[in-house]
């Protein structure tokens, strides 16, 4: 019986760390602008910043989980 609670507890354990990695913000490297998460107010800059820099090249990289 205690067998299985050493089994349970190691589980939950490894569930927490896990969720607890993966809900960390990250940060961006030195150097690199920080990813920014587009809404309906941020659309309005990513445009305007897109427009401005018309002489170069400019890729937009959308990418979905599903």
């Amino acid at each position: 019986m205690k067998r299985i609670w050493i089994i349970v507890l190691a589980a939950v354990l490894a569930v927490l760390v896990t969720g607890t990695y993966f809900t960390w913000p990250g940060h961006a490297p030195v150097g690199q602008p920080v990813l920014a998460e587009l809404d309906s107010q941020a659309l309005s800059t990513l445009q305007a910043e897109f427009n401005r820099s018309s002489g170069s090249l400019r890729v937009i990289l959308l990418l979905s989980p599903t």
